[in-house]
């Protein structure tokens, strides 16, 4: 395999010297090279500005006619941060050398020292030592970058609890409040009108609260790989049905028209978790419904497509922004439009649940016109392919 020449820049302004180096590199057959000569520094800063093909590893003298000793490092390193450097010194000047290294070059070679092995085994160790030393850098950027994501998810999710807190303050002060109301009036028997508004009160208190309660337990349940499913064959008209009836009221209550767009063909059974499925949908359409003004309209519908069943949920909501649409399905993630009030769960633990059952869920939206969520599931093997796949 022939190897690519290596781009060397000599900074050199004796010519002997020059000439001698440039001999040394000819007889090393295994280092093949390219060198480009400049006898001053301002030469070689006009070559680094304006090559097109920079070079891979400058060999810097010390002692140029309008650069002498450290500075001379520290001018090549800004004129040519990524490039390693080996320095050329005499033999009076070895300790200088020393600090050049420790200023940033790569290593140092000693004129009248020098020979054709060494100048190679150099050149080749300052090369290594530089990736290596680029790729650390790398490393550790990454790690940087990996450390500020954590560390943002970490202030995402404390924000999300505060949330929650909140959340669950405001449901316990209204029980409190009602349970309150509730006690002053029980005894006179004309308020029993007012105890049964104020028990029902006390009632959707509670279900707000175990709903958040269970929603943050799905969660971290979906987060470690331990969601439960307990899946059967299941026939998705019926399901869309059981599902558009239990979430009816709460559209009629909003204002919003929830419409179930029978599908153009009977659809084959399905293998799920009958009401891990229901709370997927019903955190869909709640979302939906949510984010519908009054008037507006959200469709459900069940379509046959290839290996599965399709089912989607479309609103004529505001939409989601565009950048905002990768992040819909993020856990505590709950930056949609102009309302950044709940916890953010939903959404992310429907595609838990989508995703526990082999499928895949995602959102397609437009600004001002609505958004559509649908999530796809593969249908319920048949018996006779059971049974194959068991022989196999």
């Amino acid at each position: 395999m022939t190897l690519e020449p290596i781009r060397i820049l000599l900074v050199e302004d004796n010519d002997g010297d020059a000439r001698l180096l440039a001999e040394y590199l000819r007889e090393v057959e295994s280092l093949p090279t390219t060198l480009v000569r400049a006898d001053r520094f301002s030469r070689a800063q006009e070559y680094l500005s304006d090559a097109s093909s920079p070079p891979e590893l400058i060999l810097l003298d010390l002692s140029l006619p309008d650069a002498r000793g450290i500075g001379t490092v520290t001018r090549a390193l800004e004129a040519a941060p990524e490039t390693p450097i080996i320095v050329l010194t005499g033999l009076d000047d070895e300790e200088i050398a020393v600090q050049a290294v420790h200023a940033g070059a790569q290593d140092y070679l000693v004129k009248g020292r020098v020979e054709p092995v060494l100048l190679a085994r150099a050149i080749r160790y300052a090369l290594e030592r530089h990736r290596l030393e680029r790729e650390r850098r790398r490393a550790l950027a990454e790690e940087q970058a990996a450390r500020s994501r954590a560390e943002a998810a970490v202030k995402a999710r404390d924000q999300v609890l505060r949330v929650v807190s909140h959340d669950f303050d405001n449901h316990l002060s209204a029980i409190r409040i009602s349970a309150a109301v509730l006690s002053r009036v029980l005894p006179d028997e004309s308020a029993f009108r007012v105890a049964r508004e104020r028990v029902d009160g006390i009632a959707d208190q509670v279900e707000q609260l175990r709903r958040l309660r269970r929603d943050l337990l799905d969660s971290s349940a979906i987060e470690a790989g331990r969601l439960s499913l307990d899946p059967a064959p299941l026939d998705p008209g019926a399901f869309l049905a059981e599902a558009h009836e239990q979430m009816l009221p709460i559209a009629t209550e909003k204002g919003v028209d929830l419409v179930l767009h029978p599908a153009e063909e009977v659809l084959p059974a399905i293998s799920a978790d009958r009401l891990r499925l229901l709370q997927t949908l019903g955190n869909l359409v709640g979302n939906a419904i949510k984010f519908t003004p009054a008037g507006g309209c959200v469709v459900v519908q069940g379509s046959r497509v290839e290996g599965g069943i399709c089912i989607t949920v479309d609103d004529t909501g505001p939409g989601v922004l565009p950048e905002h649409l990768p992040h819909v399905f993020d856990s505590f993630w709950y930056q949609r439009m102009d309302n950044p009030n709940g916890a953010g769960l939903g959404l992310g633990i429907a595609r838990g649940i989508v995703e526990a059952h082999g499928g895949r869920i995602w959102m397609e939206s437009r600004v001002r016109e609505g958004s559509s969520v649908k999530f796809v599931l593969p249908l319920a093997m048949d018996p006779a392919e059971n049974n194959e796949a068991a022989g196999d």
